[in-house]
């Protein structure tokens, strides 16, 4: 099939959409009181992606390269979506964004309502709980009480309906005329109790005001509609800091896997921390999402899903309608969490919009005004407080995505880094700050760890390289006189790096490195400075803004010994709330399977599987035990012939290995996208025009730096084999990334 705009391949299928009735089972929830999955309905008046210039490459119409709606100013008071909004808000999804809505501005964190999980208009009841209550007591309540209503819903089905007290009566009519026994007894494994969020909501309110102006300018250079910036108030309250039990972290609220592919994220910095870098990587993520289901309702909902379950659900239901994907779609991790979050975005845009109508007047806070420098080399931070004379409490509440690591000295800030200053700075003052680092302050390679233990195929000269440092000064560290052998296992000292002074650098210990600067010395910096003319008073003001408002984040711990510095994910505290618990967002709670990659790895119906980019028939052997020639047979294919993608093969596997043929195929390309986005990071989209005669292998040749699979990707319904002229794929705009 020849590629069509997502719109276009999509129209057909959006008037499909259904009106479902007030209780809706006809697919299961993936689990009684706990969320599904974490992580991503073309309306039939959804435009397709414009159309570009004749240029080969066309950057994005807002770096965004969609067609956009034109930009909506404050809603009038009101519950609906404004009607030019590209976020609809279907009649039968009314009930479930009341139900949310009643959440982020009635229902406290010391309260709570346990309700039916399919049909939110059945509230059980409405908990409270003192403050002072510790969780587990709490649990034992919430599962006290979750009982008591699981045996009023048997009474239900038994017909014992006679004698029901007023409460009780209330409970057995909100089920509706479509109550009966089979969904009484249904609704004995759907009681799930759900915390309140006004209070977190409220504070919400007031710390979005730092990063309102930022999120507001990113989102309409990218050409993301202006409603996604609700979005942090559903994922984390607008709190920087915020962690979920399975790893989740940030303003908005990335996994590590999938905010690789746009920020850095390891043991020495964390930019999904960093309200300002996490916004650029959520609003072209948000584009990606968009570009591959061609909804904003189903972009906003891949953002919790993932892409390609709303890929799978657009094709299972043959509609793109985001009721009707939330009303119908029963795919395995399309649980409680994805059923709900296109509804609380629509709840949380509708209380963010009208503050005052649910609380009052809401204090902002203002922006903070701040200031990039981007490094041209490692340096201590102790350094960098010293030479642009800014206090390092306020230099680390701008900069949280350092890591400890860092701050404490066993490591530098990264060189290509882009340091926050308070206040605005001129150029002029910058240079000359930067000017005031000695040179041998200014390391050509990052700081390792002291002792280094050999690997196989190691030499000296090979680890002196890698570490940034002379073959001699390494030798004269090892007291060698020459470039000797080495035995796998043995420990090398390491030097300092070098430095931009050409000669040995200071002696620093990591160990005694210490947690704040030293009181005097050539890099000392006092615990209040004395702000430079260059950063006139702004030193702690704008930063104590954010700390205010920012919980502290316990470190990691620094890499195992070795050379190189390896990319880790940051661990998250340990969590303070118990499982079986909802809290807070329930969406950061969920099991992380969702993936930002489209594509599908499992074993379909009939033992078929479609190929994906970077494998061949060797693959599949190796993964599924069968004989490449069997697989040859089952396929008719001739002895040398290859597969090509997007082609179906047929799998004759039995049931039993399918679960571990599926394993070992996403641990394949899982591993191919963590090797790739150790060195990459998305930047962008553009749109690309097919040139005569052209094809995956010619636009790869041409663009080296995105591989195969990335492209497919972001085209997952574009058929290589088939391209034209004319025809427009999107691809991603790639950078190098500095890992050190």
């Amino acid at each position: 099939m020849a590629w069509l705009p997502p719109a276009a391949l999509l129209l057909g299928a959006a008037a499909s959409g259904v009106a479902m009735p007030a209780v809706a089972r006809s697919a299961p929830a993936s689990s009684a009181g706990a969320p599904g999955a974490t992580q991503a309905s073309v309306a039939a008046e959804t435009a397709a992606p414009s159309v570009p210039t004749p240029s080969a490459t066309t950057p994005d119409v807002g770096a965004a390269g969609v067609a956009m709606p034109p930009a909506t100013g404050p809603a009038a008071p009101g519950p609906a979506v404004p009607p030019e909004s590209p976020f609809e808000r279907p009649a039968e999804l009314e009930r479930d964004v009341q139900f949310w809505i009643r959440i982020y501005t009635e229902v406290t964190t010391d309260q709570g309502l346990l309700h039916d999980d399919w049909n939110l208009g059945v509230i059980y009841e409405k908990l409270s709980f003192d403050p002072q209550l510790a969780l587990r007591q709490r649990a034992r309540i919430i599962d006290q009480k979750k009982d008591h209503y699981r045996a009023l819903l048997a009474r239900f089905a038994a017909g014992d309906t006679a004698q029901l007290d007023a409460e009780e009566r209330r409970i057995y009519e909100a089920f509706g005329s479509s109550a009966s026994p089979a969904v009484f007894n249904d609704a004995r494994d759907h009681v799930r109790f759900q915390l309140g969020q006004a209070n977190r909501f409220r504070e919400g309110l007031t710390r979005a005001g730092i990063w309102e102006a930022h999120i507001a300018r990113t989102l309409a250079a990218r050409g993301v509609p202006a409603e996604v910036a609700a979005l942090p108030h559903v994922e984390s309250s607008f709190n920087p800091a915020a962690y979920s039990k399975v790893g989740a972290a940030g303003l908005w609220q990335f996994m590590p896997s999938t905010a690789r592919r746009y920020m850095r994220v390891d043991s020495l910095v964390d930019e999904r921390l960093d309200p300002f870098t996490a916004t650029e990587a959520a609003a072209n993520l948000m584009l990606y999402n968009y570009r591959l289901l061609g909804s904003w309702p189903l972009a906003i909902t891949a953002y919790n899903h993932g892409p390609g379950g709303l890929l799978k659900a657009q094709t299972d239901l043959g509609s793109s309608s985001i009721a009707t994907i939330v009303r119908r779609y029963n795919g395995a991790t399309f649980g409680f969490a994805s059923r709900n979050f296109y509804v609380a975005f629509l709840a949380a845009l509708e209380v963010d919009r009208h503050a005052e109508k649910y609380f009052g007047r809401i204090p902002k806070q203002p922006d903070a005004e701040s200031t990039t420098v981007e490094l041209p080399d490692y340096v201590p931070v102790h350094t960098l407080t010293s030479a642009f004379k800014v206090d390092l409490g306020a230099m680390r509440a701008l900069n949280p995505a350092l890591r400890p690591p860092i701050w404490g000295g066993a490591r530098f800030v990264p060189r290509g880094y882009a340091l926050r200053l308070p206040g605005a700075v001129g150029k002029e003052q910058i240079e000359a700050a930067l000017a005031r680092i000695p040179l041998n302050q200014r390391y050509l390679a990052q700081r390792s760890e002291e002792r280094y233990r050999a690997r196989r195929g190691d030499t000296l000269q090979s680890i002196a390289r890698r570490g940034g440092f002379g073959l001699e000064r390494l030798l004269a560290a090892n007291g060698l006189s020459h470039a000797a052998a080495l035995k796998r296992g043995q420990l090398v000292h390491l030097p300092m790096p070098d430095t931009r002074a050409g000669a040995p650098a200071p002696v620093l210990v990591a160990a005694a490195a210490p947690a704040t600067p030293p009181a005097a010395g050539p890099t000392a910096m006092p615990t209040a400075a004395t702000p430079a003319p260059a950063l006139a008073a702004a030193s702690a003001a704008p930063a104590a803004k954010v700390a205010a408002f920012t919980a502290h984040t316990p470190g990691t711990p620094p890499p195992a010994p070795g050379l190189e510095a390896k990319p880790e994910t940051a661990s998250p505290p340990p969590p303070t709330e118990l499982p079986g618990l909802e809290v807070a967002s329930v969406f950061t709670e969920s099991l992380p399977k969702a993936s930002a990659d489209p594509a599908d790895y499992s074993v379909g119906r009939n033992q078929t599987i479609v190929v994906q980019a970077e494998e061949t028939l060797g693959h599949y052997a190796n993964w599924s035990g069968i004989d490449i020639n069997k697989l040859r047979a089952a396929n008719r294919l001739r002895r040398g012939a290859s597969v090509s993608m997007g082609r179906k093969l047929k799998l004759p596997i039995p049931q039993a290995d399918v679960a571990r043929f599926e394993t070992a195929r996403r641990a394949y390309h899982r591993g191919l996208q963590d090797e790739y986005f150790a060195a990459h990071r998305i930047s962008g989209t553009e749109n690309y025009v097919i040139k005569k005669g052209e094809s995956l292998w010619t636009i790869r040749q041409a663009r080296p730096d995105i591989p195969a699979w990335l492209i497919y990707q972001y085209n997952p319904r574009v058929d290589f084999d088939d391209l034209h002229a004319g025809n427009i794929i999107s691809l991603p705009r790639v950078a190098e990334a500095n890992r050190q």
